[in-house]
């Protein structure tokens, strides 16, 4: 008897797609199998006990009347039994001394005797310590989230690891703001707070943030009194989950965009919430306040296509839209005297050519650029003589100049800030001018190169800053860290100058204070703090003024892990309540699902307990994608094996290791093939290997025990040809040392054997007439993968796509693009011998698909669309049947990449009924454990023979090109 696909299914309860788990089971032993409850599905933990009869019984868990439970039946399949009654916790793991039965549900162990039939919970007194809950320090920089500096730029503010921290830049010590761990009571009762998005308040003393300390995100303001800091919470109702927040740079209120899209206005004196406006189809992407506190620009969407940007007027709630709908207008941000606003946009098309096959893309297509807010304002690109500028203008620069000398970061002394005190009470800001008649016309792009750029601001001294990134492959991307890159630069550009200067570069992201004078920039997991609009005097990276870094370690984060847990716990179960793709969630009691697992966080000893737990209570909305990857674990060691791209078998005889295959990939790739295949090497099947680095191998000492913690590394091979392993006295005749350099990783070449082996039984069976491209998933390897495959083979009269295993990911609808091309015409060229089809890479005959049960996410929904599209026949079994997609973009304190499913498919022909339970294939073949045992590949077969039926009812045959047009003149007729 064996389980196939007896995966954990608390992980995704009641699922009933592809890979639900099945029994198999050959009675006779003959190698023949059979699928055992075949109307059963989720079948996992399988076990066959022998109670006394001659047959026995087969145990497993299942979930097909609803919760995972135990149960049994005779090895025919019939006399199938319940043992168990959980409905809270999923029985899960069973394991069997061969007379009673162990598993756990929840957090307790469970016996059941097979000959009482009964079923007691197991008494366990543990004693251990549970060091993983001690409390414990880490490093700020390693968690670092967000940071904000002070209004005039000495002081800044961050959150690392959901705590809250203020300092001055380089002196001083470092304040916790909030609940620490110090005031924490018995922590496995308590719950940890985490705090998000501080900002300093225009007063320069208190500073307001987003926490969760009361159950539900909602703002704080922490001011100090006394040197003893007071927290404030305000009473505002539904916010939402705060995605980002800005402070009136004037008055005692805020603007903040949430998780519903929307942009709302909030007074932090009596709490009082307006909604501003509620973007159409993405999250609000940039807002910012007028210097005078009397404006919000933001930029929302109005279409799936297209953002534009928006001016709110605080007074009258008038909105104005700036700008028309192209694509993606963001990032807005008023200059500081109020002249102009910035932004970014995509209005840029400038196509470049694919270097591998004919496309067009457009890569960069963004530039800053900017709106005059009065229209008596001119281009600043325009240079103009100092006669013409305004004496505002003068006046402003003279100021700033003024200001500039002291130098970045110093503070002043008691006296010159009681004076600036003094002045901002006299002082009102000047009101920002904006002449809304026609100002949709005075858009002026920033004479830069077009690219991919951050955000844009303005100093105080008339320059602007922006950062812009290089592009990437999409190979190098991944979707579930929070790494910061460090790649951009930040650039500036100076209108008296009327050019554009590289400031800093390794830039992650930066920010200017509230008086446009100081910057801050991330680097990484590094901050630095430096005179705004000024280029770098100095690389060094000390923490002081000079340097301008700031020493993070400052900040000691404290972490008690099961407080922690809790706030984790919490925060998960909202996220999922608030960007679950349906509101009722599935009809699925959420708040009952956390009152459920609640009581379980007292009892987890570790980070992996906290893991497990937590995909058991998300696996509770029985929907795909519901992920937990990544957080805090302990360090492990971690020796990282090498290969050699080989199969070995042990020589008795010899006291060796025979080398019985030699895998093959992609030669020009030194980590994509076997090193043994490197020039010189000249190892063949066959050979023994008979040390590495010198070890002698035997039966104690295997070529995998020997490559330990050798990745990557250059290692010696003494090998003994095949053709002397009569005896082990002989074989030692002709030994020879080589050196070759290890894999880290055999997966990239047993890859392209299986796929090349393919490629090679399509084109023989077929006679060279059908092609075969493997899509191992819709990112962007599968992408790449797929290119690879088709190009070389769109010119044969068919295709086999065969997207068994694909992983998923978003790009299966460029792919069936162009699978679903069609021949209309041919371009003949004289000196050519093939005629080219029109559209290009289009195929001339038919295509089968080719799916199985591994194939998931996208590549369900490639599959489905296949079908749909009426692209040919479907082969294989129905696939995986999760197709309600994620923004992974959201993370725990911890570093845990979290996931909700938004993003629900629904298809013209079975509505929602994809997910859950997968496509059928037009043409059902399994690959049975007999057919693995003979290394048969039946599917493909069947994809061979669905194309070759295909091509003889319907042959593709190029059209008679022999009878061209004559173009001479016609022989004129005699006259009348």
């Amino acid at each position: 008897m064996l389980g196939r696909n007896t995966d954990e299914p608390a992980r995704w309860k009641r699922y009933r797609g592809g890979t639900a788990g099945q029994l198999w089971i050959d009675e006779s032993g003959r190698g023949e199998f059979k699928q055992l409850l075949p109307g059963l599905s989720n079948l996992t933990s399988p076990l066959w006990l022998h109670d006394g009869r001659a047959s026995g019984r087969i145990y497993f868990i299942s979930d097909h009347e609803g919760s995972g439970n135990l149960y049994s039946c005779l090895p025919s399949g019939e006399d199938l039994r319940r043992h168990t009654h959980h409905e809270d916790y999923y029985a899960r793991n069973a394991s069997t001394d061969g007379k009673r039965i162990v598993y756990h549900a929840g957090a307790d162990l469970y016996l059941y005797d097979t000959a009482s039939e009964r079923v007691e919970q197991i008494p366990v007194a543990y004693h251990s310590p549970r060091v993983q809950r001690n409390r414990k320090f880490v490093y700020a920089a390693s968690y670092l989230e967000d940071w904000a500096l002070h209004p005039k730029g000495q002081a800044t503010a961050i959150t690392a690891r959901g705590k809250l921290f203020t300092f001055s830049n380089w002196d001083g010590p470092a304040l916790q703001l909030g609940e620490d761990d110090s005031t924490l009571a018995e922590e496995g009762q308590t719950v940890g707070i985490r705090y998000r998005l501080p900002q300093w308040l225009p007063d320069g003393k208190r500073l307001i943030a987003v926490t969760d300390g009361p159950g539900e995100e909602t703002f704080v303001i922490f001011s100090q009194t006394d040197g003893q800091p007071q927290a404030r919470l305000i009473s505002a109702g539904d916010i939402g989950r705060p995605v980002d927040l800005a402070v009136n740079p004037v008055k005692e209120q805020i603007v903040f965009s949430n998780h519903r899209y929307e942009l709302m206005w909030l007074d932090l004196e009596d709490g009082q919430v307006r909604l501003i406006d509620h973007s159409v189809a993405s999250h609000i992407r940039g807002f910012n306040w007028s210097p005078d506190g009397e404006w919000v620009a933001y930029s929302a969407s109005v279409s799936l296509e297209s953002s534009v940007i928006k001016l709110w007027q605080t007074e009258s709630g008038e909105i104005t839209q700036l700008t028309q709908s192209m694509l993606q207008d963001t990032m807005p941000a008023f200059d500081p005297q109020g002249r102009y606003l910035y932004f970014l946009s995509q209005r840029i098309f400038n196509p470049m050519y694919d270097a591998l096959h004919f496309e067009l893309s457009f890569p960069r297509g963004e530039k800053p650029y900017l709106i005059t807010l009065r229209k008596d304002l001119e281009s600043p690109f325009i240079p103009r003589p100092p006669s013409e500028e305004s004496q505002d203008e003068k006046k402003s620069k003279d100021t700033a100049e003024k200001d500039a000398e002291t130098p970045t970061g110093d503070q002043p002394d008691e006296q010159s800030q009681a004076k600036e005190q003094g002045d901002t009470e006299k002082k009102a800001p000047q009101k920002v001018q904006i002449d809304l008649e026609n100002i949709q016309e005075r858009i002026v792009p920033f004479p830069v190169q077009e690219g991919l750029y951050g955000r844009i601001l303005g100093t105080q001294d008339g320059k602007v800053l922006y950062s812009r990134y290089p592009l990437h492959g999409a190979l190098e991307q991944t979707w579930y860290s929070n790494a910061q890159a460090a790649d951009g630069t930040l650039l500036c550009y100076n209108y008296e100058e009327q050019k554009e200067e590289t400031l800093y570069t390794d830039v992650t992201s930066f920010k200017l204070s509230a008086d446009g004078r100081t910057m801050i920039y991330r680097s990484g997991y590094s901050l630095r703090v430096v005179k705004a609009g000024d280029k770098a005097s100095n690389e060094s990276h000390s923490f002081n003024r000079k340097g301008g870094w700031i020493d993070l370690g400052r900040a000691k984060v404290s972490v008690v892990p099961g407080a922690e847990w809790r706030q984790m716990y919490r925060e998960a179960w909202r996220l999922q309540r608030d960007q679950f793709w349906t509101e009722d969630m599935s009809q699925v009691d959420w708040i009952a699902i956390y009152d459920r697992y609640l009581p379980l966080l007292d009892r987890v000893g570790c980070r992996s307990e906290f893991s497990d737990m937590m995909w058991e209570m998300q696996g509770e909305l029985g929907t795909s994608h519901a992920y937990e990857f990544g957080g805090d674990y302990r360090p492990e060691p971690r020796y990282v094996q090498g290969y050699l791209g080989a199969d070995f078998e042990y020589s008795q005889e010899a006291d060796a290791w025979q080398i019985s295959a030699i895998h093959h990939g992609d030669a020009w790739e030194a980590q994509a093939d076997s090193p043994l295949h490197r020039p010189g090497v000249n190892i063949q099947v066959g050979d023994l290997l008979m040390a590495i680095n010198g070890k002698r191998l035997s039966r104690r000492l295997s070529p995998g025990m020997a490559l330990v913690n050798l990745a990557g590394e250059e290692v010696s091979l003494t090998v003994s040809p095949a053709e002397k392993t009569a005896a082990p006295e002989t074989a030692s005749n002709g030994l020879r040392t080589v050196t070759v350099q290890t894999l880290y990783s055999e997966d990239s070449l047993r890859y392209r054997e299986w796929v090349n082996h393919n490629r090679q039984l399509v084109h023989e069976a077929s006679h060279g007439r059908i092609g075969y491209v493997h899509i191992p998933d819709m990112g962007a390897a599968g992408f790449a993968e797929f290119h690879r495959g088709f190009l070389p083979e769109v010119k044969r009269d068919g295709l086999i796509v065969d997207v068994r295993f694909n992983r998923g990911g978003h790009v299966s609808s460029l792919i069936l693009e162009k699978l679903a091309r069609r021949r209309v015409a041919y371009v003949v060229v004289r000196w050519m011998q093939l005629p080219q089809p029109y559209p290009e890479y289009a195929i001339a005959g038919p295509m089968v698909a080719l799916t199985n049960e591994f194939a998931g996410s996208d590549g369900d929904i490639f599959s489905h669309a296949f079908k749909l599209m009426k692209l040919g026949p479907l082969v294989g079994m129905r696939t995986w049947g999760g197709v309600v997609g994620i923004n992974p973009s959201r993370f725990l304190v911890d570093g845990t990449a979290i996931t909700q499913p938004e993003y629900a498919f629904w298809f013209s022909d079975v509505g929602w009924q994809v997910e859950n339970y997968g496509t059928d294939p037009d043409v059902e073949v399994d690959i049975l454990p007999q057919d693995y045992a003979q290394g048969r590949d039946p599917q493909l077969e069947r994809a061979i023979a669905e194309a070759m039926h295909l091509l003889e009812t319907n042959p593709p045959a190029l059209p008679d090109f022999s009878q061209k047009p004559s173009k001479a003149a016609p022989k004129l007729p005699p006259r009348p």
